[in-house]
């Protein structure tokens, strides 16, 4: 009897840990997107970037969402063809689209109008409104430690910046973008959330990609005079941006919404500044200063408070009844 209770204990934890390592290597794919970003800039604009990004990955999606079809046609089993969108379905993946779009842009013109410092702590504000309109639009509960966890980790998130953004207040215009940006960014993970309740991972994500491309099509012949790359490492970087970064990143992201809310993975990817500054620590020996390793533990304190607080995790079926 207690080798059985052992063995369910472990199958349990491993159960538990499972989507917090899936998360985890999310966060590691998407630490390193802003080094892949400074390379596709040596060639095409921003613009170009996120175009190219986009419909790279909607064929990445599409090749995955193929291959999953035919495996589950294969092994005899009834294949969900989620192809009963109703008008509410498709609206809601239009959000997700416009949303992620939305923020994208924001934050990268705050950036012209405002420092890097006010815009990375405008920016960071997005597990805020997520959680508060988990609260207010989806009746979502948090409990104190999970408040304390989430205003402990983005304490953590802005005192890296704190001083050069107390230095420039004056930058209304571009502060507003950026402000703007983190509630786009809360909204789509509050969309994705309600979506990946119905539908897979390929399914919501070849949608946004496709629909972000169409989005992206007039911006970047208007505005770009190089769309694609012309080097074989810009295309590397530019492919790896879309399977890495989107893929395999915000793949996993969205696949972690079925387990926990969107608040909480928003704070979690508050460690993504922190990831990548130790990458580059690493790869470019830059400076990582003890005020960046303070921020990290800060920053982890409050997501173990938050995980250990109730908010974190999805609601059962029972929790969601009462």
């Amino acid at each position: 009897m207690k080798a059985i209770l052992t063995e369910d204990n472990r199958e349990q934890t491993s159960s538990e840990l499972l989507p917090i390592l899936l998360l985890v290597i999310a966060l590691l794919a998407l630490s390193i997107t802003a080094i892949l970003i400074r390379f596709s800039l040596q060639e095409i604009s921003a613009n170009a970037t996120v175009f190219n990004r986009l419909w790279i990955a909607t064929l990445v999606f599409g090749l995955w969402n193929g291959v999953n079809q035919v495996r589950t046609q294969t092994s005899n089993q009834k294949y969900d063809a989620q192809s009963g969108y109703k008008i509410g379905d498709i609206l809601l993946l239009v959000g997700v689209a416009i949303s992620h779009l939305g923020g994208r842009f924001l934050w990268t013109w705050s950036l012209t109008k405002t420092s890097v410092a006010n815009g990375n702590v405008l920016g960071a504000l997005t597990p805020f409104f997520a959680t508060l309109g988990g609260w207010l639009l989806f009746k979502q509960r948090f409990d104190r430690r999970f408040l304390i966890g989430l205003a402990l980790a983005l304490l953590g998130a802005t005192t890296l910046q704190i001083e050069d953004f107390l230095k420039s207040p004056n930058n209304f215009i571009g502060d507003s973008a950026a402000l703007a940006s983190s509630v786009f960014y809360a909204v789509n993970f509050l969309l994705l959330e309600q979506l990946r309740t119905k539908f897979s991972v390929e399914g919501i994500l070849i949608w946004r990609c496709a629909l972000g491309t169409l989005f992206m099509i007039p911006v970047v012949l208007i505005l770009s005079d190089q769309i694609f790359p012309i080097s074989w490492s810009v295309w590397l970087a530019v492919i790896s941006l879309a399977v890495v970064s989107e893929a395999v990143g915000h793949g996993l992201v969205v696949y972690s919404l079925k387990n926990f809310s969107s608040g909480f993975v928003s704070l979690v990817l508050l460690l993504d500044p922190i990831v990548g500054a130790i990458l580059a620590w690493i790869l470019f020996s830059e400076s990582l200063s003890i005020l960046n390793i303070l921020a990290f533990a800060v920053i982890i304190e409050g997501i173990y408070l938050a995980k250990t607080g109730k908010g974190a995790d999805k609601p059962s079926i029972n929790e969601q009844n009462t």
